[in-house]
């Protein structure tokens, strides 16, 4: 999703961010409220998942007017200067399992970097979103604001 306050951001879409922090609330209040049937294993796993979504909620992409670009991914929080990108693409996510489709970063020194908030698992339903997504990085690289296209 675009907004119009940077020449580009993507983030998770408004439902996400709303839904996702209201599920996750009723699914730990109930692991709290009712300490004595829950194991501390699931306890333990719920904090877990609360780290994880949390994090995922504040997962995007912002582009700068003066080049910058801020990628905060579910893990780590990496800005590239526009020069030091090479390309933009759409390719599997990857990792350690197969998570679907993303679009990603091609750097100048030859490697990759993933933008998780476009992750998608499928690619079919999901190519026109990732093609959108990429088109809007590469209109911010190119120095055109996507937000106002």
């Amino acid at each position: 999703m675009t907004t119009t306050g940077e020449p580009l951001a993507l983030r998770p879409p408004g439902w996400v961010r709303v839904l996702g922090p209201a599920l996750l609330l009723a699914w730990v209040s109930v692991s709290v409220l009712q300490p004595e049937e829950v194991p501390v294993l699931a306890i333990a796993v719920a904090l877990l998942v609360v780290a994880v979504v949390g994090r995922m909620l504040f997962s995007s992409v912002i582009g700068t007017a003066d080049g910058r670009l801020t990628v905060r991914n579910l893990w780590t929080t990496r800005t590239f200067l526009r020069q030091e990108i090479a390309a933009v693409g759409i390719d599997r996510a990857g990792g350690p399992a197969f998570r679907g489709w993303a679009v990603w970063l091609a750097l100048d020194d030859g490697t990759r970097h993933r933008l998780d908030v476009t992750e998608a698992p499928f690619l079919g339903p999901s190519r026109a979103t990732l093609e959108r997504q990429a088109a809007e990085v590469r209109a911010w690289l190119d120095g055109r604001s996507p937000a106002f296209r």
